[in-house]
């Protein structure tokens, strides 16, 4: 049996409508400040033996503008002395998202969007939007020398209802109107990795690459190559390099002029023709335990993770005219601490 908590405090600035590209636009302070803190609290249940296991777990989290109810069931075995490690799981969430209530039968391009998250959940001017997500995945591991470990990874995902930003606005020639996208997205991916264990370093060598197609047209290709090194006992320091690159949404755009393309119309950058670049690293320290078995004399384990990354971001196909698009970079730090009693 298991439990778990996590905060996550963010502090970001999201264009509030997006724009035909002009030469004059001026993205920071026509933004949206959101500030909010994300809990999530769960908890699992794990069954098995020495070689299989059945792990059942849920999750609840919530903010001032979203909530969500996860439940997951995940199965490992290990076969052929231990060589081959085959592992399922499905995922199903239940999500809310606030929004600014309307009139069901107003058009897409009439509807308005959220101006903050007050009232969300409560006021009668705010409205729950439902998103359901059902995530299938599969993976067999095999260790082919006793340093050389091939992972592969088949993932599909379905998700069914609002999928758009409440707070983002696309100006559409006339007016402005809320983002509005599709309700269904189906989302494939397969990924394959190795690790190398180089024994003189007492480090490994890791290199990932995935590849993703989806409905709304996106396209997509991950590269990653990491290495891992042991420092001291139970402390290893983890370095690593991201490259991304993927196609655009087949209703995006950045400049709708007077009229959506199609049926639906989006604000959103990261739907756009995009490129990534990630460099990071990791701090782990596990602490020993004592002569008696125990940390700290009341412990079964305790575990520091100190992470950081930075992510560099290139949009190839949007545009605010001749000023460069903000917020490109990204900062990402997490700090965890795990202990077991």
């Amino acid at each position: 049996v298991s439990a778990h908590y996590e905060a996550d405090v963010v502090t970001a600035a999201s264009v509030a409508v997006v724009d035909a590209p002009t030469a004059n636009v001026d993205a920071i302070t026509s933004a949206t400040q959101l500030d909010d803190v994300r809990h999530t609290v769960g908890g699992g249940i794990d069954v098995g033996g020495d070689l299989s296991r059945i792990t059942l777990g849920y999750a609840y989290g919530f903010e001032s503008d979203y909530r969500s109810h996860g439940i997951s069931l995940s199965g490992r075995t290990e076969l052929f002395d231990r060589n081959t490690i085959l592992e399922a799981s499905y995922g199903r969430g239940f999500d809310s998202v606030c929004g600014l209530a309307q009139p069901d039968d107003r058009e897409a391009t009439d509807r308005q969007r959220l101006p903050s998250s007050d009232g969300c959940f409560e006021a009668a001017d705010r409205e729950s939007r439902d998103l359901s997500i059902q995530t299938f995945q599969g993976g067999i591991t095999q260790v082919w020398t006793p340093v050389v470990v091939t992972q592969i990874t088949l993932t599909a995902q379905t998700l069914n209802g609002y999928q758009g930003n409440p707070y983002r606005g696309v100006w559409l020639g006339r007016s402005a109107a809320e983002e509005h996208h599709p309700e269904n997205r189906a989302r494939y991916a397969a990924g394959i990795g190795t690790r190398l264990w180089i024994e003189p370093l007492s480090g490994a060598l890791q290199v990932d690459a995935r590849i993703y197609r989806d409905t709304w047209d996106i396209e997509s290709l991950t590269t990653d190559v990491g290495y891992e090194q042991s420092i001291a006992e139970g402390i290893v320091f983890r370095m690593r390099g991201r490259f991304y690159a993927q196609s655009g949404a087949a209703f995006y755009s950045d400049d709708y002029v007077f009229a959506p393309k199609g049926q639906y119309f989006t604000g959103d950058r990261e739907l756009s023709p995009m490129r990534a670049w990630t460099f990071g690293g990791k701090f782990d320290w596990e602490v020993p335990a004592g002569e008696d078995g125990s940390v700290l004399g009341f412990m079964e384990s305790f575990r520091l993770i100190l992470k950081g990354d930075v992510i560099l971001s290139d949009f190839v196909d949007f545009h605010y005219g001749a000023v460069d698009v903000p917020n490109t970079t990204a900062l990402v730090g997490t700090l965890s601490m795990n202990a077991a009693f």
